[in-house]
């Protein structure tokens, strides 16, 4: 009796997904047509076509196939839009920023505790609260008061390259947490040493970036599967976003807990937290909810920088003329008495155009985060409906022949005018885009410019050697899957230009240790 209850439950699901494709049909007959893209097939739509490894890849090659920078594919009452042009990103995103701004309504987000991080809210009153105390603390003319950090931390990373060069990996990743856990909580993370708040931060981030990408599981397009308990069999995704959200939760929590604990015993270091603590209530009304507060916290944490840096460490490995000319830039900046400062940015050019090279070169979330739109809308002849995943496909943006010749290959001498000025390329698009663009972006681009010129004026990065002397070959192509795409572990060399810098390296650093232990 069971078995045959289970029968005609099964039977009428079919016949009601058949029912709802023939309506969806008929209705798709009476409007303007879907943007091109793979052909769908019956009930399931595209969901077999949804590429998983390098999608944005495969995106820009529909995009070829289609002659169109707009492509669409859905699957079951989903839609995806990917925009492979700027053209349709600026119009879309930027010009027509009120119906592009929401993210997609994923049960997913909930289960893994991320739907209240600002990068995963709807857009709305949360997320503009979220956004004004973020771009308050982090725009252009505060960033100045953060230099010492930055610079403190960024020395540290040099004496940590010189003590033990093997684990840069392990070095940068400390030094994009330090930064961030410093700006936002006042919270200093000691080089080398396993951190309470830092792991499970990184946990949370990238797995949840991982998760959140379309296609990437089965509980995105299904949302039901959500409610199937993590202890069940074969329930693993399920079992990864209890994890992670008990990550989120520490990583909300802690930091939080931390300050206030300093700010009682007269302790606390000057930090966004502290500062907003200390505000009267009527100065910012939704300081008010201490729980929204803490939800935009934990938001502070960005992980891009870090990977930016390793795709410099990589593009360095590999492209040793590029790695001279800017040394030798900096040398006659500098002329090795000292450490570049980020006041010597306007007189390095070409150590500006490799930092813009490395950013265009490997964009670090190269289909940016989804996009959604919050009604229906009609662009160049075509049917965008309400509730689509709208993806800008970065690397397509990076990989347009008619701005950038011979796109994959690195070349720094492609931000440079003819008569030997920076263009106005700025790699901009690295970011994101409209009112999602990354709040931190301006924090970003002034460490990421200084680690790289610090690195360059006191280190030659080359290939590495195996034990009978002969070089280790890198693949430049190995890269991760996720949301943000990371090199996969490669081994190089990292050594000190001279003993001069070595000890430039060691005074520096010796400043930095004496500030993290106040």
């Amino acid at each position: 009796m069971i078995e045959l209850q289970g029968l005609s439950v099964a039977l009428i699901f079919i016949l009601s997904l058949v029912v709802s494709y023939r309506h969806l049909r008929e209705r798709e007959r009476k409007r303007a047509p879907y943007p091109p893209g793979p052909t769908p097939k019956p009930i399931i739509g595209n969901a077999l076509d949804i590429p998983l490894e390098k999608s944005w890849k495969k995106y820009m090659e529909w995009s070829k196939k289609f002659n169109s920078g707009v492509i669409h594919l859905s699957t079951w009452n989903t839609h995806i839009v990917v925009l492979n042009t700027m053209e349709d990103i600026v119009e879309l995103l930027e010009k027509r920023s009120t119906n592009y701004s929401d993210r997609p309504s994923l049960k997913i987000f909930d289960i893994m505790g991320a739907s209240e991080m600002t990068g995963f809210l709807d857009y709305g009153p949360a997320l503009k609260a979220h956004r004004r105390l973020m771009d308050e603390s982090l725009k252009k003319d505060v960033l100045p008061s953060y230099l010492h950090i930055f610079s403190g931390k960024v020395h540290l990373l040099l004496d940590q390259f010189l003590r033990k060069p093997d684990l840069f990996r392990e070095h940068i990743g400390e030094l994009g947490a330090s930064v961030t856990m410093a700006i936002a909580f006042g919270y200093d993370v000691t080089p080398g040493v396993q951190d309470r708040f830092v792991e499970p931060a990184e946990f949370a981030l990238n797995a949840g970036l991982d998760l959140a990408i379309p296609g990437r599981t089965l509980l995105s397009a299904f949302g039901f599967l959500c409610y199937i308990p993590p202890w069940i069999p074969g329930a693993s995704t399920q079992r990864l976003c209890v994890d992670v959200k008990e990550a989120t939760m520490l990583t909300r929590e802690g930091p939080y807990q931390y300050v206030k604990q300093k700010m009682d015993s007269g302790t606390s270091k000057d930090c966004v937290l502290a500062r907003v603590l200390k505000r009267d209530s009527d100065d910012l009304g939704f300081i008010e909810d201490k729980e929204l507060l803490k939800d935009i916290m934990a938001s502070f944490y960005f992980a891009g920088m870090k990977i930016s840096v390793v795709n410099f460490i990589l593009a360095m490995v590999s492209h040793p003329d590029a790695q001279r000319k800017a040394q030798e830039e900096i040398d006659s900046v500098t002329g090795s008495r000292r450490l570049p400062s980020y006041e010597d940015r306007s007189s390095l050019p070409y150590v500006e155009a490799l930092y813009r090279e490395v950013l265009r070169w490997r964009p670090v979330i190269p289909t940016s985060l989804p996009h959604a739109t919050t009604k229906d809308d009609v662009y160049k002849g075509y049917y965008i409906p309400k509730g689509t995943i709208v993806l800008p496909n970065i690397w397509a943006i990076s990989r347009n022949e008619d701005k950038y010749s011979n796109p994959d290959s690195f070349n720094p001498e492609r931000f440079f005018n003819p008569d030997g000025t920076l263009n106005d390329d700025t790699v901009g698009y690295a970011f994101g885009f409209g009112r999602r663009i990354c709040p931190g972006r301006y924090m970003a681009d002034r460490v990421v410019w200084l680690v790289i010129a610090n690195v360059l004026a006191t280190f030659n990065i080359s290939k590495s050697h195996d034990e009978t002397g002969n070089e280790i070959d890198i693949d430049l192509d190995a890269y991760t899957d996720g949301a943000s795409s990371r090199p996969l572990p490669f081994k190089c060399s990292i050594i000190r230009r001279s003993e001069q810098v070595e000890s430039l390296i060691r005074n520096a650093s010796e400043v930095a240790w004496k500030d993290l232990v106040k």
